[in-house]
């Protein structure tokens, strides 16, 4: 990642945070594997295994890694809205754009699949001595005409929060108004009335919306606090009990609050809620861990993680299909799992890597120039014809 307002020295702290994206997409991939053939280990069954209960589950907790990516755009959304000075119209259209094109690609890629394992799904669900729900979140035979991914990828999982073409982009309706919201927060406050204003959305998030969108919140709050240089002396002792918070909280599977028999509180404030309150607090602590914590930042900062930052949208959007499709009719194949997992594994990286080569990257950079020539536009005063010269000159 890069032009985050950040000091030119904490430039490697901001490159980790594609490591960090990378590694939670990785997770993300685990979880959705083990959710499918294994759903006592994810945990979305009625017997958990008992490892699913502890701080080890963050090792493939997809939830929690879902909730990293929402305080990493309410970041980068802060970052961007703070540098930028287009009109909030074309902000918002190129967020739309940057989501669902790639998206609508995924739904295309998807429909593919089902069309050529159309009750692959269905069939292992009977097949499973534990049969998982998750594998009820996908179209079976009949799968609908092409024409019905695209307006999916495009508008209608934006609309209604899910997808049963690619059940993953149920996150694009929350990134899509939560990055707009932190658009038109930055557009129309400044200083101490931003902060507060954050705060009061916080609270707002717990009253009347998705526990989800609280990760923007935090996310732009850890923008506030990183561009005013809050972190850089912070103790390493505060950071890494901050890290082992966030293992507490955003460890434990679904359902654990209740199993380890914790005190009563709130739905919301249970650990193990799907979409709680816990998983944002937890990937805010690992993401304050990134900023505050120098050997954090360098182990996220290597080669391997920053590459998994690079695809890792890709990858979000392309290992469910497979999972629903070849996966699952290799498994009633009887091939062995020992082969099946790595060699999906391996697939869904060769696949997200084509996937941001062909899909991802080549839309970013369309968009980028798109957002130049709308940004010439000027809006003129009554009377006057529309400008469309140089743009003015941005404040650093």
């Amino acid at each position: 990642m890069t032009s985050l307002a950040a000091p030119p020295s904490q430039t490697a702290r901001i490159a980790a945070f594609d490591g960090l994206r990378g590694v939670a997409a990785v997770i993300v991939v685990v979880f959705h594997y083990l959710c499918m053939l294994h759903p006592s280990w994810a945990p979305i069954s009625d017997d958990v295994e008992l490892l699913a209960h502890t701080p080890v589950h963050i090792l493939w907790n997809g939830r929690l890694a879902v909730s990293v990516f929402f305080v990493l755009s309410g970041f980068v959304m802060a970052a961007a809205a703070e540098r930028r000075r287009d009109l909030l119209v074309v902000t918002a259209a190129a967020r739309y754009l940057r989501l669902a094109v790639p998206a609508t690609a995924s739904c295309v890629l998807a429909w593919l699949w089902l069309v050529s394992f159309p009750s692959s799904a269905t069939q292992l669900q009977g097949a499973l001595d534990e049969p998982s729900r998750w594998l009820d979140y996908t179209y079976q035979q009949p799968i609908p005409p092409v024409w019905h991914a695209l307006a999916d990828g495009a508008v209608a999982n934006f609309l209604r929060g899910y997808s049963r073409f690619n059940n993953v982009l149920w996150t694009m309706q929350i990134e899509l108004f939560g990055s707009l919201a932190i658009f038109l927060l930055y557009a129309v406050t400044r200083g101490a009335a931003r902060l507060a204003t954050l705060a009061a959305s916080g609270a707002a998030v717990l009253l009347w919306f998705s526990d989800a969108y609280l990760g923007f919140i935090f996310g732009a709050a850890l923008y506030e606090g990183h561009r005013r240089g809050l972190f850089q002396s912070v103790p390493a002792v505060v950071a890494v009990i901050a890290l082992a918070m966030a293992v507490a909280l955003g460890g434990p599977g679904e359902g654990a609050h209740l199993r380890l028999n914790l005190p009563d509180v709130p739905d919301q404030w249970q650990m193990g809620t799907a979409r709680g309150v816990m998983n944002a607090v937890a990937a805010a602590l690992l993401t304050f861990g990134v900023l505050a914590l120098p050997a954090f930042t360098r182990a996220l900062s290597r080669p391997l993680p920053v590459f998994l930052g690079r695809i890792s949208f890709g990858l979000y959007l392309v290992h469910v299909p497979p999972l629903y499709s070849i996966v699952a009719w290799s498994y009633l194949q009887d091939v062995p799992e020992y082969v099946l997992a790595p060699v999906y594994g391996i697939g869904m990286l060769i696949l997200a890597w084509i996937f941001t080569l062909l899909v991802d990257e080549p839309s970013l950079r369309w968009l980028s120039g798109w957002r130049k020539r709308a940004g010439r536009i000027r809006i003129a005063p009554p009377g006057r014809t529309q400008s469309y010269g140089p743009p003015a000159p941005r404040r650093s």
